[in-house]
């Protein structure tokens, strides 16, 4: 096992100071951290992606560097530079609405990389799965087709929004398609044609610089003023009006009339994959993503807004909020696991308690390689081989973060506090990002240790203690 030093970034979208769970749980695992109660702490990274990357707490050497130094834990091949995981683990803090977005798949991404490596500098997909902290909203997917009907027969603005009067043959055509859509298969032609129908009226809606937005806008809140509802739940009629104010005159405050509003409580877990629209709202979750940092904007960002890609790289799929769930599968007394459909990352937690069984407080043993991180309490953690051979004993808490390698026994021998933590893994073979551009802007933040973000001898850069500042 190696603890590891990793990164916080500063998002304009993540919560303040004491209020950001990310800020608390990096405070507590390093107390020459002070927290700066005008700065957004909204994510913690931990991986090897080199917009973040986790260092060696000890030596402040890079992961990814101190993979390809010692081959035999992941690989033969000794020739890289960097060896990367497969995944990011990361916690986010949320204050307000991030972009509205999509991810590519990995074929598109290469496409995207090569058309534009500066707005697309990762080769990589970006598939995500959030295990709910606290309560978490987001926007995920398109709405089933009979919502997005009712929207459509009850907002008049969504109506000129998708092209009513001005392109209304395939709204026309849409509404038609989608009045039956509930009674077919999914693989047949009309739900395919309903798909392209919706397609033809969403790219109606992200033309550039449409004149009309502002009295749309208007419009819709006036609507919702006068009781107007359709399918929308109360909660969801909040999220639009916090829109307004935060994103006033933004074409994606219409997102929650076609988009599933979600609200997860915590231990809840949700998934999805590349081409799915979505935006996270507010909450603090546990995040895996892809080891990529490819995202394709549409609304609600001041950052490059690509609407075409957007457009193109969507599935259009239509479906209930609870085909995102990811239920949990009881490992043992202590582990529960979350695994999609999805090779890049699998998600294990962890709660020891101070009562917890000798058999109970044995992690499972992973034939590759994983990150945890402890998010409550304090306790020991044994180390050991396959053939019980002791390698280590360490003493953890709250805010620490591992790397453990492959075919290790990993147990917890005493728990003080009960314990909670996160573990996530995977056994495909991470990205090549040894030929990336560097993207992250950054600046500097007097209140890091500089140690801390220091780069091992090996590297090329050399940078004064920072932490990246983004919009997403």
């Amino acid at each position: 096992m190696e603890q590891l030093q990793c990164h916080v970034k500063q998002y304009a979208w993540g919560k303040y100071g004491e209020q950001s769970e990310v800020a608390r749980l990096f405070a507590d695992g390093h107390t020459n951290f002070k927290i700066d109660e005008k700065t957004p702490y909204a994510e913690l990274w931990m991986g090897t992606h080199p917009d973040g990357p986790a260092q060696l707490k000890k030596c402040s050497t890079r992961l990814s560097t101190y993979l390809a130094k010692n081959p035999s834990i992941l690989t033969n091949n000794n020739s890289a530079k960097n060896i990367h995981l497969p995944f990011i683990m990361k916690v986010m803090s949320i204050r307000t609405t991030l972009s509205l977005q999509v991810h590519p798949t990995k074929e598109q991404a290469r496409r995207l990389h090569e058309l534009d490596p500066i707005n697309y500098p990762d080769r990589n997909h970006k598939p995500e799965l959030a295990y709910a902290l606290t309560q978490f909203e987001l926007l995920c997917g398109f709405r089933p087709a009979r919502e997005i009907l009712k929207n459509l027969q009850t907002f008049p603005s969504l109506r000129l929004l998708f092209g009513g009067d001005k392109y209304s043959k395939p709204l026309e055509n849409c509404i038609s398609q989608m009045k039956h859509l509930d009674t077919v298969n999914q693989d047949s032609p009309e739900y395919q044609n309903s798909r392209k129908y919706l397609e033809a009226c969403f790219r109606f809606m992200m033309v550039p610089n449409r004149s009309d937005v502002n009295d749309l806008v208007s419009q819709l809140l006036s609507e919702l003023a006068n009781g107007l509802r359709g399918s929308l739940e109360e909660g969801t009629v909040e999220v639009i009006k916090k829109m307004s104010v935060d994103f006033p005159n933004d074409i994606g405050i219409f997102s929650p009339l076609f988009l599933n509003h979600m609200i997860l409580q915590p231990g809840e877990c949700c998934y999805y994959a590349a081409e799915e629209l979505h935006a996270y709202l507010s909450g603090e979750c546990v995040e895996c993503v892809g080891c990529s940092n490819n995202t394709i904007r549409a609304a609600m960002t001041p950052k490059y807004i690509d609407r075409d890609a957007l457009c193109s790289v969507l599935n259009y799929k239509m479906t209930e909020p609870a085909d995102y769930l990811v239920k949990e599968r009881s490992v043992n007394g202590c582990v529960d696991e979350y695994a999609p459909d999805c090779k890049d990352f699998q998600l294990h937690r962890i709660r020891v308690e101070t009562n917890s069984t000798e058999q109970d407080m044995m992690m499972p043993t992973l034939e590759c390689p994983s990150i945890l991180v402890i998010v409550k309490g304090k306790g020991t953690i044994e180390e050991a081989t396959t053939e019980n051979q002791l390698i280590g004993q360490y003493e953890v808490k709250r805010g620490d973060i591992f790397y453990i390698p492959p075919k290790h026994n990993i147990r917890f021998t005493e728990c003080t506090e009960d314990i909670e933590g996160y573990r996530t893994f995977s056994d495909e073979i991470g990205p090549d990002h040894d030929t990336r551009l560097v993207t992250p802007v950054q600046c500097n933040v007097p209140t890091i240790n500089e140690k801390m973000f220091k780069l091992d001898a090996d590297m090329e850069e050399e940078p004064t203690a920072v932490v990246n500042v983004q919009i997403l």
